[in-house]
């Protein structure tokens, strides 16, 4: 039944997962209407398969997907849309650190509090998914570099927790980040 289940609802959440993903890569603001039914969806199926990190994510994930939207349309001067930025060097500072607290602290949390299979990769790809998600709320052009690496490290994860679907759709989120900073890269000002 569990697996019946997950599946059912893997399919509509790899599709507008897709649409929020590729109007993103576009600059598009309508990604962030996909992206709340995507991350609701998908927070049922990680739950399901005992990946409580991403769980977790997919509720963070949801605050993001209002506060993005927010951001994007009100968050320039004058409460104008947002543009597309290269990130600030202060934040390098700021966010580098808080990536290896974050990574201990959901490491602790998984590996202790939770049957999780897999505590350092699910740790390690949430950890570094709330610091792109930050990112690509402020439109910041290097938030693709990080999907990219994430993408590739959900690859073996969702395969190995036999999440296919969402295996495929990791892979086109590959292509789709590297149009995205291609995109994002010639709308810099």
């Amino acid at each position: 039944m569990v697996i019946a289940l997950k599946t059912l609802i893997e399919i509509p959440a790899t599709a507008t997962a897709f649409a929020n993903i590729y109007l993103a890569a576009r600059n598009n603001i309508w990604n962030w209407l996909f992206g709340i039914f995507a991350v609701t969806m998908y927070g049922i199926i990680f739950y399901l398969t005992r990946l409580y990190g991403d769980m977790s994510l997919q509720v963070v994930y949801l605050f993001f997907q209002f506060y993005g939207w927010h951001e994007w349309k009100h968050g320039g001067a004058n409460a104008t849309a947002l543009s597309v930025k290269q990130m600030p060097l202060s934040q390098y500072y700021i966010l580098s650190p808080l990536f290896f607290v974050l990574f201990g602290g959901f490491y602790f949390l998984l590996s202790h509090y939770t049957n999780s299979t897999t505590p350092v990769i699910d740790a390690f790809t949430t950890a570094l998914s709330l610091i792109a998600q930050w990112m690509f709320c402020r439109k910041w052009l290097e938030n693709w570099w990080l999907w990219i690496l994430l993408d590739c490290i959900s690859l073996y994860m969702y395969s190995y927790k036999h999440l296919y679907l969402t295996t495929a759709l990791y892979a086109a989120f590959i292509v789709l980040c590297v149009m995205g900073y291609r995109k994002w890269r010639k709308a810099l000002i």
